[in-house]
């Protein structure tokens, strides 16, 4: 991905607009990666270490980089959510 496409998406991800309910919030919250593709992630990043990714591994490898980059940031939004309901 390139370096413009990246900042556009750090942008528009940052200026997300809009209210969670709680029940989404939690929901968000309990998403994660199944326990196949974290050995998968930590199979990559050893294979990444080492210099040994095929062009097909570095793109699955990227895909998972920016859904849990996505990810982070839907949950950090949650939990935003969440404490100013409480408040």
């Amino acid at each position: 991905m390139s370096t413009t496409v990246k900042s556009y998406d750090d942008t528009i991800l940052a200026n997300l607009d809009g209210a969670l309910t709680a029940q989404a919030a939690e929901g968000i919250l309990s998403l994660r990666f199944s326990d196949p593709q974290q050995r998968q992630m930590r199979d990559l990043a050893q294979k990444a270490r080492s210099g040994d990714l095929t062009d097909q591994e570095r793109a699955e490898a990227d895909s998972f980089e920016r859904v849990s980059s996505l990810l982070g940031i839907l949950q950090s939004k949650a939990r935003i959510s969440l404490r100013q309901a409480a408040q």
